[in-house]
């Protein structure tokens, strides 16, 4: 059955909303891992159009697998150390 909405990609204002300011991105070529901060990018950038522009700084391949860095999200009333 087809949906009645299309699902929209989620923006970098929905991924601060949940606690989460940085990417993990993954290059597909080699074994580089690297968090970057999206402090500096507007609010409604969908999260989706950053991995086809990132390039790697160990290989050169452009494009990666960039997706929120859910590690440092930390749920409300969380205990933290």
């Amino acid at each position: 059955m087809p949906r009645e909405y299309p699902i929209t990609p989620m923006t970098l204002a929905n991924m601060r909303a949940n606690g989460v300011r940085s990417f993990m991105v993954y290059c597909t070529a080699c074994p580089r891992t690297v968090v970057f901060n999206v402090d500096a990018y507007p609010e409604g950038v969908p999260v989706p159009a950053f991995g086809p522009r990132m390039v790697c700084t160990g290989c050169g391949m452009i494009g990666a697998d960039a997706r929120p860095n859910w590690r440092e999200h930390r749920p409300s009333g969380a205990w933290r150390r």
